[in-house]
């Protein structure tokens, strides 16, 4: 058998069979008692040559899948999608917001580092010079971005050492706010997920399609589209008859000029002829096909705050109750608020954190709790026992471990 490119697709033979035929030829042309056995020199050259020739099999078959992007991986599968306009998702790094604390006159200047004693790791000033103005001790928020990048985290109450050391610079503290993760390169196989949302984006509505082109712009972390398509002359979120509202997570923040521009660019190039994209917190003009100057405005995301009580009902309890309890529940409650809650409009229920100790219970491990009372708040009000939290559709919520507090009673 040799290499066969049909309809079914590329087949190459396996490497015994190209030393069976191999071997069949020599025969035929060098006569009958020729020996071709794996202890012969005739052999041994025909099972190296082959073995070469399967290795070039290998490799072609590599090539070949990687024409398409559900078979190709790494740069090839980069290439592929970014065919019908996909572009793979880089990794970022983690920031936390804290305070610069001094006691004289001094100036930190953009990329100013620190070290996170808990890992090591190094971060940089990224949102801009600070220099306070007195009296002192004064205390001027800053916010630091991880050399590394991924997911570092920096719990609220972090020790941090200064590096490069400032006249009057004290120290930065984050007391309250857990660092926002950073994140790693996309795998190949969100890739190929997320190629297929925006690839097939159009043939669902107006609202992914605007969804997945303000996805790609570099810079956005996140993208929720709102409409409203009957209320007049606005809806609950206030936006207007027939208009549409975007509400996006940059990174920075707060977004640069030009990561506005491109933002709003790409709202205007999924509007098509119709809908008014509405929003407060920035519009940008854009010059249309036919030279009119159009308004295209956006929003981001706010942040709040999120506190979380919990009482475990343990004083009833016939079970042993697992040492360190309130702290590995707690740290439970984060580790599932920051993968699953952390999202824009969405409400924060009591429901979900009862859930999340019924299920450490299911899985073993944790025991000792018959109950569980929870109580909520969007700092810095105080926590009380309601079912939920709204969440408005341009906030999200942001839980830090300083606010997570768990009490056995």
């Amino acid at each position: 058998m040799t290499l066969i490119l049909d309809g079914d697709g590329l087949s190459v033979p396996t490497q015994q069979a190209r030393v069976d035929r191999l071997a069949a030829r020599l025969r035929s042309t060098f006569g009958p008692n020729l020996r071709t056995d794996a202890k012969s020199i005739a052999g041994q050259i025909v099972n190296i040559f082959c073995e070469e020739l399967s290795l070039d099999d290998q490799a072609l078959l590599a090539a070949y899948r990687s024409m398409d992007p559900d078979g190709a991986a790494g740069r090839q599968l980069d290439a592929r999608v970014g065919l019908t306009g996909t572009v793979r998702e880089g990794a970022t790094s983690s920031a936390v917001e804290g305070l610069l604390t001094w006691s004289g006159l001094g100036t930190a200047p953009l990329g100013h580092r620190i070290r996170n004693e808990a890992n090591q790791t190094i971060w940089e000033l990224t949102s801009g010079a600070v220099t306070p103005s007195g009296p002192y001790p004064e205390a001027i928020a800053a916010t630091y971005t991880c050399q590394q990048t991924g997911p570092v985290s920096a719990g609220a109450g972090t020790t941090w050492t200064v590096v490069d050391v400032v006249a009057g610079l004290d120290g930065f503290t984050n007391p309250t706010d857990d660092a926002n993760l950073g994140q790693d390169r996309e795998t190949d196989a969100e890739t190929r997920r997320r190629r297929k949302v925006e690839l097939f984006s159009q043939g669902q509505g107006p609202l992914v399609a605007i969804r997945s082109v303000v996805s790609k712009v570099d810079g956005v972390l996140s993208v929720r589209v709102y409409h409203n398509p009957t209320a007049s002359p606005a809806d609950s979120n206030g936006i207007p008859f027939k208009a549409f509202n975007v509400v996006v997570e940059t990174d920075p923040p707060t977004p640069t000029p030009a990561l506005q521009q491109a933002i709003a660019q790409a709202i205007w190039s999924a509007l098509g002829a119709g809908g008014q994209a509405y929003g407060t917190d920035y519009t940008v003009t854009i010059v249309d096909s036919e030279g009119v100057n159009q308004q295209v405005s956006f929003d981001v995301v706010d942040e709040v705050d999120i506190v979380i009580e919990l009482d475990l009902v343990t004083s009833t309890s016939e079970n042993p109750i697992t040492p360190n309890l309130s702290d590995i529940v707690a740290a439970q409650i984060l580790a599932v608020a920051l993968a699953e809650h952390e999202e824009v409009g969405r409400d924060v229920l009591a429901l979900d954190y009862q859930g999340v100790v019924h299920d450490m219970l299911e899985a073993g491990s944790i025991s000792g709790v018959d109950a569980v009372d929870v109580r909520l708040a969007i700092d810095p009000a105080s926590p009380a026992a309601v079912a939920k939290l709204a969440i408005g559709a341009r906030q999200k919520a942001d839980f830090d471990s300083a606010n997570i507090s768990v009490t056995e009673v």
